[in-house]
C-alpha cells in the first residue's frame, strides 16, 4: 500500500504505511525499500537518479557510482534501483566485493526476480575467478521463459570466453551441448581442449598476451582498449585469427558493419578461425537488417521485405529478423502483419522488450490503446524491467493512458498522462513531442515550445531533440524557425526523414514568401519567385505537387493542376502518400469528385504512420468542405451528418467548429453560432475566416460592436485575395455600411482585373483547356451522408446524378463505383456551382452572369447606393360633384436623391395644380356660408418642398417639408417610419409610422377654400397620428395586419379622429425568377368620429363615414424581361359604409342657429373594384422611363389616375429589372 502511495504521488499516505512498518520488530526489509522509494520521489533525488542513469549509459561508470552513492546517502540500495546500482558497480574490480554482497542480499529479498538473477550471473561469468559459478547460474536461468533467450546467449558467450577448456572445465561444455547438440563451434572448442589435454599441450599452450588483453577488454565493453590490443597484435601477425575476429567484433559493436564483415571473413579463413564463423554470420545478418531498414526509409517497402524474407530463410529462428520485419511492416502501414509478427516473437521469447514496444505501438496506432494498457499491466516485474528502469516503464504506461484519453476526446486527461510520462522519462524526445502537439490542440503554444526548448537547453547537440524542435515549428507553421533549427543538425548526421523534412522546409519557406507577396497584390513577383523554384522541385513528384499547390494558392489554378498532373504522370505507380498529396491539391482547386475517388482508392491500401495521418487530415478537410457545400445548397441535415464525424474526431478544431457555427447561422440560430465563434476568435485572433465568420454571426445576433471589432481586425491583416474581401464587404453591407463594403469590393475587383489580364496573356500562349458538362444525369439517389467517405456535395445536392466530363480522366475510380451514378473518370469542377441564366441552363450567359462574385457584389452595391434624379407627371381625376368633391390634380414631382455615407438624403420639389370646377347654383347653399347662387370656380396651385433622410439598413425613413406653398393654407408636413424584420426571421416584419400628412380628397381638404360670397375661408386639413403593421411573406404565402389612429385638424374646421384596422392573406400562385402571380383576400374596417364629408364652413371636405367595411379579392401579376418590368393589379369586393349626417356649420354655432339645416345620414352597400397597371423600361444602362394607370370604382364614385416619369441613375444599372416594379409617385399621392 505504501508503494501505491508513492506511485500515485501521495507521499503522506506512503509515510503512514512506512511508520507502521518501522514499528515492527525486527524492521522488515520492505520498510527500508519504502523509505528509499519515498526519498527517490523528491524532485532533487529524481534529478540525481536521472544523472546517474545517464552516466551509466554513457559508460562513465565511476562517475555514475559517485552519483548513486550521493543519492542513497548511506542507505543500503533496494529494489530495482538497487539492481541498477550493483549492476553498474560490478564493472569496477575494486568494488566487486560490495557489488557481489549487494546482489546476494537483493536476491534473498526478491528470490523471484529473474532479471536480478540474470544480471548477477552475467557478472559472475564475466570474471575469471567466478566464471564457472556464473555459467552454472546462466544454465539454470536459460530455463526461465521470461529471460531464456538472453540467458542462453550469455551462457554460450561465457563458454567462448574460456577458449579450449581445461579438464575441469569440460563438464561445463558437456552440459551446454546436451541442450544444444547442434552447436558445432562449441563442440569444436571442446574437442580442441581435449586434444590439447590428451597431448599434454594444454599445460604448455599460452594465448597470445595481446589477444588475451583485447578479449578481456572486449568483455568489459572497453572498445578502445580492445581495438588497441588487437591492432597491436595484427602489426606483429597480420593473419592472427583471434585478433582479426576480436577486432571484427569491435567494429560490429561500433556499428561499422562493412569493416566488421571484412575482418571476420578474414578471421574465418585462417587456421583455427572457425570459432569466428558464428560472429561473421551474425554481422552478415545485421548488415541485411540494416539494409532493409534503409530501403524502408526510402519508401522501397517491397525491396526491404524481399531482403528480410531472404534473411529469414537463412536464419529461420532469428528473433532479430522477425522483429525487423515487423518494424518494416509498421512503417509500411501493414499493421495486421506487424502485430502477428510481434506476437510470434513473444510466443517464442516472452518478455522480449522490442516486441513488447512494437506491439504496444501497433495497438496504439490501431486505436487499441486500452489493449496496449492491459498488455503492460500483465507484464511481470522482470518483463517490465526489460523495457527499461521503473521510470521509463511508468512513462511507457502513461503514454498509453494518454492515447486512450485522446481517443475519447479528453485532451486534458491526455496531457496530464503525458506530463507524467515526461516526468518519468525526461530524456524521451518523442514523448515530449507528443505532449507538445497536445498543447497545440489546446492553443497553449508557449507551453509546447518551452517543453522542447527545455530539453534542447540541457542537451543542445541532441540530434533527435533538434529534429523534434523542427517538427514542432512545422506543426506551428513556423517554417522559418524550422529552417534555422536544421542549420544546427550536421548534414552527415541527418536521417533520410530529416533530409526530406529539411528539403520540404526550405522549399516551403520560399513558397510562403511567394504566397505572402501574392496576397499583398504583387502577383507577378510571386509567380516569378515560384518559377525560380521549379528546378528545385524537378525530379521529385512530392515537391512538384507542393509547388503546384502554391501556384493554386497564388491564383493560378490551371497552371497548378497542369503541374500536378505532370508530377503524377512521372510516377508510373504512385504511392498512396503521393496520391493523397495530389488529392489535397485537388481539394484546394475544388475538384471534390476526383478527391472522393482518390480517397476511396487509397482507403484499402496499407499505409505508413505518416501516410495514415495525411489520409485522416485530407478526409477531415474533405468532410468540412462537403458539409459547407451542402449547407450552401440548403441541405442542413445532410451537412450536419457529413460534419458530425469530423466534430467527433476533433471537437476543438477551428475548421470543424467554424463549419458547425455556419450551420447555425444558416438555420437562423445566430446566437448559438455567435457563442461558438467567440472562443475560436480568442484562440485565433488573426485567422481571417474565423474573423469573418464571427463578424457575420455577430451581425445576425445584433451585436454590431463585436462585428465592427472583428472586421477592423480583419482589415488590419491587409488581405488581398478577392474571396475574403468580398465576404467582408458582404458583412459590411449587411450592417448598412455600404461605403466600407464598396471600398473593399473595389479593391477586390481591381485585383481580379489584374489577374484576368495576366490570365488572358497566358491563355494566348497556352492551348490547354478544360471543359465539363454539368448537365448530364445519372442513376437515382441512394446516398449515405454519414458514410466513411461522404459522396461529393455536388452529387448529394443533385439527387445522386453523376457529373460527367468531356476529357480524359485524371484517375480511375474503383470498378465498384463509390456511389450510385458515379462516373469512373470525373474532371475537375469549378469551385463555384454552375448557375443557369434566368432558369434556362442552355442560354448563353450574359456579361453580368460571367462577372466575378466581387464584381457582381460591387455592381449591386453601386446600384443600391447610386444617386438619381426623377422627374414625373401625374394626373388624378374623379367624377364627383363639380365645385365640391370633384377634383383634378396635376403634379410634376422632381426628386434628387444621393447617398450620404451609408445613408441617403433627398430633396423633393413638387408643383401641384388643383381644379374642382365651378360650384353650380343648385349647390351654392352647400358651399361656404351657405348663401344661394353660384360660388364660382374652385382651384389652387402651389409648390411643395421637402427634404428626406433614409438609413436603408435599419429600415428608417424620415422627411420634413411643407404642403404646397401658394395654397390657401400651407403647413408643415412630414413623418418618420421604420420597417424591419421581427427577431431573426427575415420573413416576419413589423412597421411603425408617425406622420403629419395633408388630406388630399378635395381642394378644400388639401389647399383650403374661400367663399367669395361671404368671405369665409376654411380647410387645409392634415391627418396627424401613427400606424403599426405586422407582415409575413415566405415567398409561398403571405399575410399582414395593421392598425392606425389619426387626429384630423384644419383651419376653421371641426377636428375629427379616425381609426382603421385591416389585414389580409395572399398566396403565390407563381413565384419564378422573372414572374410572380398572387391572389388573396383582404379585410378592412374604418371609422371617423364625425362626418366631415361636406363643403360648408367648418367641414373638412373629405370622405369620413362613421363606419366603413370592405372585403376584397386582390390579384397581382408581375413580369420582367431584360429591359422591361410591369405589373397589373386588381381587386373586386363588397363595400359597406354608414354616415350619421352632420350639421351644416358644425364648428360655428351662430351660423348653424341661423341655418338650422342638417345633412342627412346614409347607409350603402355595393360592389367596388380597382384596376391598375405600371411598367418601367430601361432606355439605357442609366436611364429609365415608367408609366402607370389606375381606376378606382365604387357605387357612386370613380377615379382615374395616370403618370409618366423619367429616372436618371448616376451609376450604370447592370442588375435585373425590379420585380414587381415600383413606379415613381408624388409625395402627395395616397
Amino acid at each position: 500500500m505504501g508503494l501505491i502511495g508513492v506511485k500515485q504521488n501521495k507521499p503522506q499516505q506512503a509515510q503512514t504505511y512506512l511508520t507502521r512498518l518501522q514499528a515492527l520488530s525486527p524492521v522488515p526489509w520492505q520498510a527500508v525499500q519504502l523509505e528509499q522509494d519515498i526519498a527517490l520521489g523528491q524532485p532533487q533525488n529524481q534529478a540525481l537518479l536521472d544523472d546517474a542513469r545517464r552516466l551509466a549509459d554513457a559508460g562513465e561508470r565511476d562517475k555514475a557510482t559517485g552519483v548513486f552513492r550521493q543519492l542513497f546517502n548511506g542507505r543500503l540500495p533496494q529494489g530495482t534501483v538497487g539492481r541498477e546500482y550493483y549492476t553498474n558497480l560490478g564493472f569496477n574490480n575494486a568494488d566487486w566485493p560490495e557489488a557481489r554482497k549487494g546482489f546476494e542480499r537483493l536476491m534473498r529479498q526478491n528470490s523471484d526476480d529473474s532479471i536480478l538473477a540474470l544480471f548477477f550471473a552475467k557478472h559472475l561469468a564475466r570474471r575469471e575467478d567466478s566464471r564457472a559459478e556464473g555459467i552454472a547460474a546462466l544454465a539454470r536461468l536459460s530455463t526461465h521463459p521470461d529471460i531464456a533467450g538472453d540467458a542462453d546467449q550469455s551462457w554460450r558467450m561465457a563458454l567462448v570466453w574460456i577458449g579450449p577448456p581445461a579438464a575441469a572445465q569440460v563438464p561445463l561444455f558437456d552440459a551446454f551441448l546436451k541442450v544444444h547438440p547442434d552447436d558445432q563451434e562449441i563442440r569444436d572448442q571442446l574437442n580442441k581442449g581435449r586434444q590439447q589435454h590428451a597431448s599434454g599441450a594444454a599445460s604448455g599452450w599460452q594465448q597470445d598476451p595481446l589477444v588475451a588483453r583485447g578479449l578481456k577488454a572486449l568483455e568489459k565493453n572497453d572498445h578502445a582498449a580492445a581495438e588497441e590490443a588487437f591492432a597491436a597484435r595484427l602489426k606483429i601477425k597480420a593473419d592472427d585469427a583471434d585478433a582479426l575476429g576480436g577486432l571484427g567484433v569491435v567494429r560490429q559493436q561500433q556499428n561499422r558493419l562493412p569493416e566488421a564483415e571484412q575482418l571476420l571473413t578474414r578471421a574465418t579463413r585462417q587456421p583455427g578461425g572457425a570459432r569466428w564463423k558464428n560472429a561473421l554470420e551474425n554481422v552478415q545478418l545485421w548488415t541485411s537488417l540494416q539494409e532493409a531498414r534503409d530501403l524502408q526509409a526510402k519508401g522501397q517497402t517491397s525491396q526491404a521485405q524481399a531482403l528480410l524474407a531472404q534473411a529469414q530463410r537463412q536464419n529461420p529462428d532469428s528473433i532479430d529478423v522477425r522483429l525487423t520485419l515487423a518494424d518494416v511492416q509498421v512503417q509500411a502501414g501493414q499493421l495486421d502483419a506487424a502485430q502477428a509478427g510481434y506476437r510470434q516473437v513473444l510466443a517464442t521469447q516472452r518478455g522480449n522488450p522490442q516486441a513488447i514496444r512494437g506491439l504496444i505501438n501497433v495497438l496504439a496506432q490501431r486505436g487499441q490503446a486500452d489493449e496496449a494498457l492491459r498488455l503492460l499491466d500483465t507484464l511481470s516485474p522482470g518483463e517490465q524491467a526489460k523495457l527499461g528502469d521503473s521510470g521509463r516503464f511508468k512513462a511507457l504506461r502513461s503514454t498509453q493512458v494518454a492515447r486512450l484519453a485522446e481517443q475519447r476526446g479528453d485532451v486534458r486527461a491526455a496531457q496530464a498522462a503525458l506530463k507524467d510520462a515526461v516526468k518519468n522519462d525526461p530524456d524521451n524526445v518523442w514523448t515530449r513531442f507528443d505532449l507538445a502537439r497536445l498543447y497545440l490542440k489546446t492553443d497553449e503554444a508557449p507551453k509546447a515550445r518551452a517543453l522542447i526548448d527545455e530539453l534542447l537547453k540541457a542537451q543542445p547537440n541532441n540530434i533527435d531533440a533538434l529534429y523534434t524542435s523542427a517538427l514542432l515549428s512545422v506543426e506551428m507553421g513556423q517554417w522559418q524557425d524550422a529552417q534555422t533549427t536544421f542549420t544546427r543538425i550536421p548534414v552527415d548526421q541527418r536521417t533520410p526523414d530529416m533530409k526530406a523534412l529539411a528539403d520540404e522546409v526550405t522549399m516551403t519557406v520560399q513558397i510562403n514568401l511567394a504566397i505572402g507577396i501574392a496576397r499583398r497584390g504583387q502577383r507577378q513577383e510571386a509567380l516569378a519567385l515560384l518559377d525560380r523554384l521549379q528546378p528545385v522541385a524537378s525530379g521529385s513528384p512530392e515537391r512538384q505537387l507542393t509547388l503546384a499547390s502554391a501556384y493554386i494558392d497564388a491564383g493560378e489554378p490551371a497552371r497548378g493542376r497542369e503541374m500536378a498532373r505532370a508530377a503524377i504522370a512521372q510516377a508510373p505507380l504512385p504511392s498512396a502518400d503521393l496520391m493523397l498529396q495530389y488529392a489535397g491539391l485537388l481539394l484546394a482547386a475544388g475538384d471534390d469528385v476526383q478527391v472522393n475517388a482518390i480517397l476511396r482508392n487509397v482507403q484499402g491500401q496499407p499505409m505508413s504512420v505518416q501516410t495514415r495521418k495525411r489520409f485522416d487530415d485530407l478526409l477531415y478537410r474533405y468532410r468540412i468542405r462537403q458539409a459547407d457545400l451542402l449547407r450552401e445548397g440548403g441541405d442542413l441535415a445532410g451537412a450536419y451528418d457529413t460534419l458530425a464525424p469530423a466534430l467527433a474526431q476533433r471537437p476543438d478544431d477551428i475548421q470543424a467548429v467554424s463549419a458547425f457555427a455556419r450551420m447555425y447561422t444558416a438555420n437562423g440560430d445566430s446566437a448559438r453560432a455567435f457563442e461558438l465563434y467567440k472562443p475560436l476568435l480568442q484562440r485565433q485572433p488573426n485567422d481571417p475566416q474565423v474573423l469573418l465568420g464571427a463578424a457575420d454571426a455577430a451581425v445576425k445576433a445584433h451585436d454590431y460592436g463585436f462585428a465592427e471589432k472583428a472586421l477592423s481586425q480583419f482589415r488590419k491583416l491587409e488581405r488581398n485575395d478577392p474571396q475574403t474581401l468580398t465576404e467582408a464587404a458582404r458583412i459590411y453591407q449587411s450592417m448598412g455600411q455600404t461605403g466600407a463594403a464598396t471600398e473593399l469590393l473595389r479593391k477586390a475587383v481591381a485585383i481580379e482585373q489584374s489577374e484576368k489580364q495576366r490570365a488572358m496573356a497566358v491563355q494566348a500562349v497556352s492551348t490547354s483547356t478544360t471543359s465539363s458538362n454539368p448537365f448530364a444525369t445519372g442513376g437515382s439517389r441512394s446516398l449515405a451522408a454519414a458514410s466513411a467517405i461522404p459522396a461529393p456535395a455536388q452529387v448529394s445536392l443533385s439527387g445522386g446524378r453523376a457529373l460527367e466530363t468531356n476529357s480524359a480522366p485524371e484517375i480511375s475510380a474503383p470498378r465498384d463505383t463509390a456511389y450510385p451514378g458515379q462516373i469512373a473518370a470525373p474532371q475537375p469542377l469549378s469551385a463555384a456551382r454552375t448557375q443557369s441564366v434566368r432558369g434556362n441552363p442552355f442560354m448563353a450567359a450574359t456579361d453580368r452572369d460571367q462577372a466575378s462574385s466581387a464584381q457582381q457584389a460591387l455592381n449591386r452595391i453601386l446600384e443600391q447606393r447610386s444617386g438619381f434624379v426623377s422627374q414625373g407627371l401625374t394626373v388624378r381625376s374623379n367624377n364627383s360633384e363639380s365645385g365640391l368633391s370633384k377634383l383634378t390634380v396635376v403634379e410634376t414631382p422632381l426628386e434628387v436623391n444621393v447617398p450620404a455615407g451609408d445613408n441617403r438624403v433627398a430633396v423633393r420639389v413638387t408643383p401641384v395644380s388643383l381644379n374642382a370646377g365651378s360650384v353650380k347654383s343648385d349647390a351654392g347653399a352647400r358651399f361656404g356660408g351657405g348663401a344661394s347662387g353660384a360660388a364660382g370656380s374652385q382651384s389652387d396651385k402651389g409648390v411643395g418642398l421637402a427634404v428626406a433622410f433614409e438609413r436603408p439598413e435599419e429600415g428608417l425613413k424620415a422627411d420634413i417639408g411643407t404642403t404646397p406653398m401658394g395654397f390657401k393654407y400651407t403647413t408643415v408636413a412630414g413623418g418618420a417610419s421604420v420597417d424591419r424584420p421581427l427577431g431573426d426571421n427575415p420573413d416576419l416584419r413589423y412597421g411603425l409610422n408617425v406622420s403629419r400628412r395633408p388630406v388630399t380628397d378635395s381642394v378644400t381638404s388639401f389647399a383650403g377654400s374661400t367663399d367669395e360670397r361671404s368671405g369665409l375661408s376654411w380647410g387645409g386639413v392634415t391627418a396627424n397620428g401613427g400606424r403599426g403593421q405586422l407582415s409575413y411573406d415566405d415567398q409561398t404565402i403571405g399575410g399582414y395586419g395593421y392598425g392606425s389612429w389619426h387626429k384630423l385638424v384644419g383651419n376653421n374646421v371641426k377636428s375629427n379622429t379616425r381609426g382603421e384596422v385591416g389585414g389580409g392573406v395572399y398566396w403565390y400562385l407563381r413565384n419564378a425568377e422573372d414572374s410572380k402571380l398572387t391572389a388573396g383576400l383582404s379585410l378592412m374596417g374604418m371609422s371617423y368620429d364625425n362626418d366631415q364629408s361636406y363643403f360648408t364652413y367648418g367641414h373638412g371636405g373629405y370622405f369620413s363615414p362613421q363606419s366603413f367595411y370592405a372585403i376584397g379579392v386582390p390579384v397581382m401579376w408581375a413580369q420582367r424581361t431584360e429591359r422591361f418590368s410591369y405589373q397589373v393589379k386588381s381587386s373586386v369586393g363588397v363595400q359597406h359604409f354608414k354616415q350619421d349626417g352632420a350639421e351644416f356649420f358644425p364648428d360655428d354655432s351662430t351660423l348653424q342657429a341661423a341655418s338650422a339645416q342638417r345633412y342627412t345620414g346614409q347607409s350603402k352597400t355595393g360592389i367596388g373594384y380597382n384596376l391598375s397597371a405600371a411598367g418601367e423600361y430601361k432606355l439605357d444602362s442609366s436611364l429609365f422611363m415608367g408609366a402607370s394607370l389606375g381606376l378606382d370604382n365604387a357605387r357612386d364614385y370613380r377615379q382615374f389616375s395616370g403618370a409618366l416619369y423619367l429616372r436618371y441613375m448616376f451609376e450604370d444599372m447592370t442588375g435585373p429589372m425590379a420585380l414587381p416594379v415600383s413606379p415613381y409617385r408624388s409625395p402627395y399621392s395616397n
